[in-house]
């Protein structure tokens, strides 16, 4: 798995990553309580996507200047995206690029594999996550619909910022896009607010850090945990998929679905 993304830029989508994994259930003996499990994980994230999708037929003309004006307010004028391109952006793919460009697909694979952690150890747990995950997404697809947002990219398109571009490696990825049940599913350019990306790195990093907070692990799990949302988040402004303000959104969404959820579990006194 790695070598194909190294070498080839595989991007590892949910139902990929999940044919994955089935190979250490199958070790584990567990492959029948694997695939109704994360069978049904994987059937709701992909109404989700579709759901998102949905929501660019609703609102199909984005909102440009709100996070481009709050992003500048924050920051004294210039978007983080604008300085950073600017610094180390040189026209063509540089290793660096390629490097934060592999970064941003650990979205795809570190909330999964989490999620079948805690399935291996408690799968109770896992079933909280995948509630926590699926809230926060049904969350963001609302949001999509009712205020869709243009990435720093689309603003350097209609010349708002027009030093910006979108990085990616699109023209150099070997593997076709169509093995993957994400192909069948309409796009949306214009889900930025809140940032899913941000959402579920911090979404992660609360876990780990709640689950070893009690434990002698609590504090290299909050470094790592804190190390990955941060490195996450930089790769995204960076490449020009995301305000820093698109972020933040995506935080408070991680946040609000991991408080709810819990209350909601301990107030049903659901297994844990």
């Amino acid at each position: 798995m790695a070598v194909a993304i190294v070498l080839f830029g595989l991007s590892l989508q949910t139902d990929r990553f999940l044919l994955i994994l089935l190979i250490p259930a199958l070790v584990l003996r567990r492959s029948r309580v694997y695939l109704r499990d994360f069978g049904v994980f994987a059937l709701l994230m992909l109404i989700y996507a579709e759901l998102r999708g949905v929501a660019h037929l609703i609102s199909p003309n984005p909102f440009y200047t709100p996070q481009l004006d709050l992003d500048k307010w924050l920051f004294g004028g210039t978007p983080p995206t604008v300085v950073l391109q600017q610094w180390f952006w040189h026209g063509t793919v540089q290793w660096y690029d390629l490097l934060l460009i592999d970064v941003s697909k650990l979205h795809a694979i570190v909330p999964t594999l989490l999620a079948f952690a805690l399935w291996t150890r408690r799968r109770a747990l896992f079933f909280r996550f995948a509630t926590t995950m699926l809230t926060l997404c049904l969350a963001a697809a609302i949001t999509f619909a009712i205020f869709p947002a243009a990435p720093p990219w689309a603003a350097g398109h209609a010349l708002l910022t027009p030093t910006v571009t979108q990085i990616d490696d699109t023209t150099w990825s070997a593997i076709p896009s169509g093995i993957s049940l994400s192909s069948l599913v309409q796009s949306n350019p214009y889900a930025a607010i809140p940032s899913l990306h941000g959402g579920f790195a911090f979404l992660v990093f609360l876990f780990v850090a709640g689950l070893a907070w009690r434990t002698r692990w609590r504090w290299p799990a909050f470094a790592v945990g804190l190390f990955y949302v941060l490195v996450l988040s930089f790769a995204r402004v960076y490449t020009g998929d995301h305000y820093v303000i698109d972020l933040v959104f995506g935080y408070l969404y991680a946040a609000a679905a991991y408080i709810g959820v819990n209350r909601y579990w301990r107030r049903h006194e659901l297994p844990e």
